[in-house]
């Protein structure tokens, strides 16, 4: 019999255990599935003597401007700034080739010689040729006073020298021709040719680069035109060095639309110091384009209800719910659009027992000068 009077008693306080509970956890329940309501318990608890509610307990942060950054992404090649293949002007034998695969050249400097045995000839002629009309001219001149030489003999003597000094002109040409030089600063490819082989004017003799800068043309979708323009920033990497990114300009752009690939062409300029990147190679493409200024607030401050998107912001040490639209989410942050400002106080830990008009005791984030808060307090989780 005793042993049934203490089974009923226990089960007595379980009952009043569980009803406790029921009623203290009632209100947190209601609230986190409307917001907006009320409830009866919460209403007993948070009423004072004068019938007011008692502070509750906030972490809150100031909104702040962000830009809306979008990211175009494409691929692209690259190609050197300056890259051309050589080809000799006149056909003949090769001499000898004076540069190998990799070697750095200045400006100027010798790459093939041709055989140029008859031009040398051919030059040697001509500068006696000149020679002799230069001797004839002078007699003449000298003669003439005396009137030993027609005035027509002095000037035919002229016109024969001007021909001479243009055939020796020709002969140095035809002389200089042999010998391929080096059109600008760069690196030079693989020789196509050796000593004795035949050219002619079609031969690749060898490639010569520039790569003081890499220029990587992209494409870039149509519905973009008006936001890419010259002098824009861009960051590219290649797969070749993984983890490195390099930076450079937007250097031109197409002045049509592709109808095939509804996109258009863009050509941007890429430093290459170090000579790192090279002709050919293909790359990631990173455009920034820059948006309108949003209000910007942590992303655990954006809440959902029945009616959509919403905050709570702090007003004169009360709660007011504002209904936002989310434009984009970035690094833990979260750019809106509605009736929302740069200095705004938003709440962002504590938001399960709010409901508008509600008044609390913030403890604001500090922030530093761009608007972005770091953590001082605590409060309840949301």
């Amino acid at each position: 019999m005793a042993r049934k009077s203490t089974l009923l008693i226990a089960g007595v306080a379980l009952i009043a255990v569980a009803a406790s509970a029921y009623i203290f956890a009632k209100d947190e329940i209601t609230a986190l599935v409307s917001p907006d309501a009320q409830p009866q318990q919460a209403q007993q608890r948070g009423s004072g003597g004068n019938g007011g509610d008692r502070s509750l307990p906030v972490i809150a942060e100031y909104a702040s401007l962000m830009d809306e950054k979008t990211v175009v992404e494409s691929v692209g090649t690259g190609k050197s700034a300056l890259g051309v293949s050589i080809y000799p002007a006149v056909s003949g034998e090769v001499a000898d080739v004076l540069v190998r695969a990799g070697d750095k050249v200045a400006k100027g400097q010798v790459l093939v010689i041709l055989n140029s045995e008859r031009e040398r000839l051919a030059r040697d002629l001509a500068a006696v040729q000149a020679k002799d009309a230069q001797q004839l001219l002078a007699r003449y001149e000298q003669a003439r006073p005396l009137g030993a030489v027609a005035e027509s003999e002095v000037d035919s003597a002229r016109t024969a020298l001007a021909e001479a000094r243009i055939a020796l002109d020709q002969a140095e040409v035809d002389l200089a021709d042999r010998t391929i030089l080096a059109p600008f600063d760069g690196i030079v490819g693989i020789p196509q040719i050796e000593p004795g082989d035949r050219v002619d004017s079609s031969t690749v003799l060898v490639t010569l680069d520039n790569i003081e800068s890499i220029l990587v043309d992209f494409e870039v979708a149509e519905t973009r035109f008006d936001n890419v323009r010259a002098g824009q920033s861009v960051r590219v990497e290649t797969w070749s060095l993984p983890g490195e990114t390099f930076t450079g300009v937007v250097e031109s752009i197409a002045s049509r639309i592709d109808p095939d690939s509804r996109t258009f062409s863009v050509r941007a300029r890429v430093p290459n110091p170090n000579s790192r990147l090279l002709a050919g190679m293909s790359f990631a493409v990173y455009v920034d384009i820059e948006g309108k200024q949003y209000p910007s607030v942590a992303e655990i401050s954006v809440l959902w209800g029945d009616g959509g998107t919403y905050i709570w912001r702090i007003e004169d040490e009360k709660v007011s719910r504002v209904p936002v639209r989310i434009v984009k989410r970035t690094n833990g942050r979260i750019l809106l659009d509605g009736d929302i400002a740069k200095g705004d106080l938003i709440v962002v830990e504590g938001v399960l027992r709010l409901r508008p008009g509600r008044t609390v005791a913030a403890t604001i984030r500090g922030s530093d000068e761009t608007g972005v808060a770091t953590r001082d307090g605590s409060g309840e989780g949301s």
